[in-house]
């Protein structure tokens, strides 16, 4: 006879994880930003998660993953939640394909409206921001026990469209040894390090707010003036060659940077009239000699930019960050005092323009046949208007590509930091609510950055202005408790779930799905409602083939109660298996759940010396169920 001490629960691992751990020690890996990093980890859990076939309970194996990550030093930091926010907000996964993955880890995969017995989640409802699933304060094992497979639930189901977040308190209750032998022996000794939180109050943080939507990460080679925030609501984010944070170009920054990049270029283009204007008079005169041409054009190009026409017609605070944009941006070392000489030789030092190459044209035009001997202008025509032609197209290309280097978005932002003097404003991946509200001032949203080892910030997502006034931020089910003090949780968190069995005091703006019994294990009341879903999608492990040959068996002899009810569940059996070949509950699943709720109930009656008629029955429910699932019989 088996017993049920004798049965060992075998937790799955990915094949060939020491080959997966190995890649990410490769050089093409090292060279990625802690974005990128992060990102090729999940993708890879992903995969190996995608390649388990069938009916499967991965818990085990992602703990396992999660757990040589940190081991190995990966990456800084890692964990289930950085797993969930790549599914949810970067894996371009379709809501179908989020569902399987999650049902794969979790050991179920069952229509997600099965899951309103927990959550008030009818009609395709999804709640905003992180849902979290908290035991109470000092935890002991019912309440961690009932709060971890409340989490498994709400992940599994998607409650919101955030991060799901199991929270004990202050950690595990340690000195049970249930734990090692319910938690660390069946689903790695890491579990509580890579999947919960041990938070002492609940609150939000950027993570939690941050969306991908309306964010759009550009290069510095982007010109600045090109975006139409306005049509497209985005928010740009500037980055640098390796998607580093650089800062954000607001559409509040764009009319200030545009009237100081339109000033130098309205200067820039009154020296090109006024080369073309001269080079023209000259060229019409009927005695031109080189020295008149040179003297022209010296004179041109020897004019201070603050003395230029349109720079005089600029008021002076303007005028002043035009001097800065030259001196600070475009490192013309005097500024508005140069001569567009100054500021050509600048701008060919930074490779924007070969000036050189313009004037190296010039003095070979005075040797050329365009000149007699005595240097005066040949009377030939085609020829005049032939160099004229080179000279116009050659100041056009250099004018146009300074002005296209201007106007890039690397120009424009270092305007708005070196200039104005804006210092960019963004948000750590662990804000908490109360300083992002008091940082986003009148910005429409700030972005929030992770910060690698060496400091340097990588942009993930965005928290936006507008969604801080929508309340809740997020969502809380509790378990073995029913209050707001307990864990002081904020008023912008909503209370949508409760099993509990204790005095209860709850105020909501919403209906919640809440369950108070007078059972004396709260888990009683969990395993009940287990068992309903349990029956409806589960097989027990039995193939079709087992089931017929208990119903045969039991055809013999109806007499008793006892077989009446094994043949119920038998048909139950049968019904599942013939008519749901799409949905699943995995037998090894089930097996963990209901281990968990024995030791649970155990535990708060002491051993069954304190109890209610429910507690009884589900416990005597609870083990005739694992014999069923160790001997694949009813």
């Amino acid at each position: 006879m088996a017993l049920l001490g004798d049965f060992e629960f075998q937790s799955k691992t990915f094949p060939d994880l020491e080959q997966v751990i190995n890649g990410f020690h490769g050089k093409s890996f090292l060279e990625l930003n802690i974005h990128e990093k992060s990102d090729a980890i999940s993708r890879t859990l992903y995969n190996l998660i995608q390649k388990e076939e069938g009916p499967t309970f991965l818990l085990g194996a992602v703990v396992d993953y999660i757990s040589r990550i940190k081991r190995e030093a990966v990456i800084e930091s890692y964990s289930f939640s950085s797993f969930e926010l790549w599914l949810n907000q970067f894996s371009g996964l379709t809501k179908e394909e989020n569902y399987r993955i999650r049902a794969k880890i979790v050991g179920k995969w069952v229509p997600r409206d099965t899951y309103q017995i927990y959550f008030p989640i009818g009609m395709g409802k999804t709640y905003r921001g992180t849902h979290f699933v908290t035991a109470h304060m000092s935890p002991d094992l019912d309440t961690t026990v009932a709060s971890f497979w409340g989490w498994i639930d709400s992940f599994a189901a998607r409650v919101s469209e955030g991060l799901h977040v199991w929270n004990v308190p202050g950690g595990p209750p340690y000195t049970q040894v249930e734990i090692t032998l319910l938690f660390k022996d069946l689903f790695g000794s890491e579990i509580f390090n890579c999947i919960a939180k041990t938070r002492l109050a609940l609150t939000v943080t950027s993570l939690d707010l941050m969306t991908q939507t309306g964010m759009s990460k550009r290069g510095t080679e982007h010109l600045a003036l090109s975006f139409d925030h306005e049509r497209t609501r985005n928010a740009v984010v500037v980055v640098d060659d390796q998607g580093y944070y650089l800062g954000d170009w607001r559409s509040i920054d764009v009319e200030g940077v545009r009237q100081i990049v339109m000033s130098l270029n309205n200067c820039l283009m009154w020296l090109e009239s006024n080369l073309h204007i001269h080079l023209i008079s000259c060229f019409a005169k009927t005695d031109l000699s080189v020295s008149h041409i040179s003297k022209v054009i010296r004179d041109i190009l020897n004019v201070k930019i603050g003395e230029c026409e349109p720079a005089k017609e600029l008021p002076q605070k303007q005028l002043q960050f035009v001097h800065d944009y030259l001196f600070k941006v475009l490192h013309v070392e005097k500024g508005i005092e140069a001569t567009f000489e100054d500021f050509a030789l600048s701008m060919e030092k930074m490779g924007i323009v070969n000036f050189t190459q313009i004037i190296t044209w010039l003095k070979s035009l005075i040797e050329s046949d365009l000149f007699d001997a005595s240097g005066k202008l040949t009377e030939n025509r085609p020829r005049i208007f032939n160099q004229l032609e080179v000279l116009v197209k050659m100041l056009a290309e250099a004018f146009h590509s300074i002005r296209r280097f201007v106007d890039r978005l690397e120009i424009a932002f270092k305007i708005k930091t070196e200039v104005f003097g804006f210092v960019p404003q963004y948000l750590s991946h662990r804000t908490d609510v109360e300083e992002i509200r008091s940082k986003i001032g009148n910005y429409t949203y700030l972005t929030v950055n992770r910060t690698d080892v060496d400091g340097r910030l990588v942009p993930i997502g965005l928290v936006q202005a507008a969604d801080l006034q929508k309340e809740p931020l997020g969502t809380v089910t509790l378990r073995d408790f029913c209050n707001r003090e307990e864990m002081n949780i904020p008023s912008y968190l909503e209370v949508i779930s409760v099993i509990d069995h204790h005095k209860s005091t709850l105020n909501t703006d919403m209906p919640p799905r809440a369950i108070i019994s007078d059972a004396q294990s709260s888990n009683a009341i969990v395993a009940q409602m287990a068992f309903q879903v349990n029956d409806m999608y589960g097989t027990g492990g039995m193939t079709l083939e087992q089931v017929e040959t208990q119903l045969k068996e039991l055809e013999k002899d109806l007499s008793t109660s006892v077989s009446i009810r094994k043949m119920q569940r038998l048909l139950q059996r049968k019904k599942v298996i013939q008519s749901d070949c799409y949905h699943y509950i995995d037998s090894k699943r089930e097996f963990a759940e209901y281990l968990h709720f024995v030791y649970a109930i155990l535990d708060d009656t002491d051993l069954l010396t304190k109890v209610t008629r429910i507690d009884v029955e589900i416990m005597a429910s609870l083990l005739n169920r694992l014999k069923s699932l160790i001997e694949r019989k009813e």
